[in-house]
């Protein structure tokens, strides 16, 4: 009888260790399938009708700057390695390289016969990447262009993100200048939009 409860006591904590590796692994794949990197910020200051000074800031080398675009949304373009999803499990990230910054009209008609202007940015290629890393093309599952773009608010940043599949954009409101102090008039506005 001794020897059955002490076989029940290990196979109990056998499996209660495999749960628990199990449900590691598991939040693991989750967090790194779905890990997101900051890699540009950028806001907008408006300088006539559907034009902006867009101020880009990136870590990337050549990628920051103002720039001077015509329309009423902003799109940033990359080129793209992704790597197969065991990779990006075992700590691999997929690699970009941004490539191209423009501004665009949401209404066809203007773009089409509006003034249009793009900026090549960064240097090197994400195929130098490819190319080191053809040695270990195992790694690799696609190459590919990945973009972004969204409308131009000259009261919000925007934070371009790296997925693991591609490139994403979030907005949020532009902070406050340091000592600011909101008016009767600013807490109306908050008030009236719901804020």
């Amino acid at each position: 009888m001794f020897r059955l409860v002490k076989i029940s006591l290990v196979l109990v904590v056998v499996l209660s260790v495999a749960l628990v590796a199990s449900m590691g692994l598991t939040v693991l794949t989750y967090v790194r399938l779905t890990a997101e990197t900051p890699i540009a910020s950028l806001y907008f200051v408006p300088v006539s009708e559907d034009v902006f000074a867009a101020h880009l800031v990136s870590d990337d080398e050549g990628v920051g700057g103002t720039y001077e675009i015509y329309g009423d949304q902003w799109r940033i373009d990359a080129e793209f390695l992704k790597l197969k999803p065991w990779a990006n499990i075992l700590g691999m990230d997929a690699r970009y390289k941004l490539v191209r910054f423009e501004g665009r009209y949401g209404d066809i008609e203007k773009e089409n016969t509006r003034p249009h202007l793009a900026y090549e940015l960064g240097q090197g290629d994400v195929r130098d990447i490819a190319n080191y890393l053809s040695d270990w093309n195992f790694f690799v599952d696609a190459e590919y262009g990945s973009s972004t773009f969204t409308d131009i608010a000259p009261d919000m940043v925007y934070t371009v993100y790296r997925g693991q599949a591609g490139i994403l954009v979030r907005s949020e409101p532009m902070p406050k200048p340091v000592g600011y102090e909101p008016s009767v008039l600013d807490d109306i506005r908050a008030w009236v939009s719901g804020n």
